[in-house]
Formats: structure tokens, C-alpha cells, sequence
């Protein structure tokens, strides 16, 4: 069987959890560690992220899958971390209130600057193409 560009990306984040679902059941402690270890540096953890997403979603557009496809994905995917993410907003929504929102836009401005340009791409291949 040969396996191509979306075949093998679904692996990779198959592996990639089942290790880590199988680590946190056996050793939380050492999955914990491992995290710690990852986000000791978040600078380094952010650009390794970002570097990383840019290979993927190369990876995605080469493969024949088109911006808009891969944002109705990301719909779905930040659905289901809002189901996970709800069950802590009691504590979520009061550290978010006390933030300075200045403070947070300059700490994530390429976060921010990357979702704006693939939101603008994908009005574009709605509404212009």
C-alpha cells in the first residue's frame, strides 16, 4: 500500500498521539516532564510550532487540498477544543479578563498576523475565485 501526503500526515498525528496517550496512562509525571521540558523555552516551542505548521500546510496546498477546505477543518478542529476548553472557563474567562490586551496582542502578533492572512486568503478564494 502506498500512502500519500494526507495519508502520511494523518499518521504522523495518529503516532504522535497514540505515544502520547499511552505515556500519559502509564507515567503522567513523565509526560509532564517531557511537556515542561518542550515549553521551558516558549519562544523556541513557538518557532518550532510555527516552522512546523508552515511545512504542513505547504504539505496540505501541494497535495491538492485548498485553503478553504483546510479552513473548514479548522472549524471543526476548534470545535472540538472548545468542548475540552469549556470545562475550565471558570477559571479561563477571569485570567483572560485580568490580561492587558495590548500586553497579549504584542506576544502574539505572529499568531495573529498568520490567522489574519489565511483568513483574507480564504474570503479571497471564496468571493474572488
Amino acid at each position: 500500500m502506498t500512502f500519500g501526503t494526507l495519508e502520511i500526515l494523518a499518521l504522523i498525528l495518529i503516532a504522535v498521539t497514540a505515544i502520547k496517550l499511552i505515556i500519559f496512562l502509564i507515567n503522567p509525571q513523565l509526560w509532564y516532564s517531557f511537556i515542561g521540558g518542550l515549553y521551558s523555552k516558549p519562544p523556541i516551542a513557538s518557532f518550532t510550532a510555527f516552522v512546523l505548521a508552515m511545512i504542513v500546510l505547504y504539505f496540505l496546498l501541494v497535495s491538492g487540498v485548498t485553503i478553504v477546505e483546510i479552513l473548514a477543518v479548522c472549524l471543526f478542529v476548534a470545535l472540538l477544543i472548545s468542548v475540552g476548553l469549556s470545562k475550565y472557563a471558570d477559571k479561563l474567562i477571569p485570567w483572560v479578563k485580568e490580561q492587558n490586551i495590548v500586553f497579549i496582542l504584542k506576544e502574539v502578533w505572529l499568531y495573529t498576523l498568520v490567522w489574519l492572512l489565511l483568513l483574507a486568503w480564504g474570503v479571497g478564494e471564496i468571493f474572488l475565485s
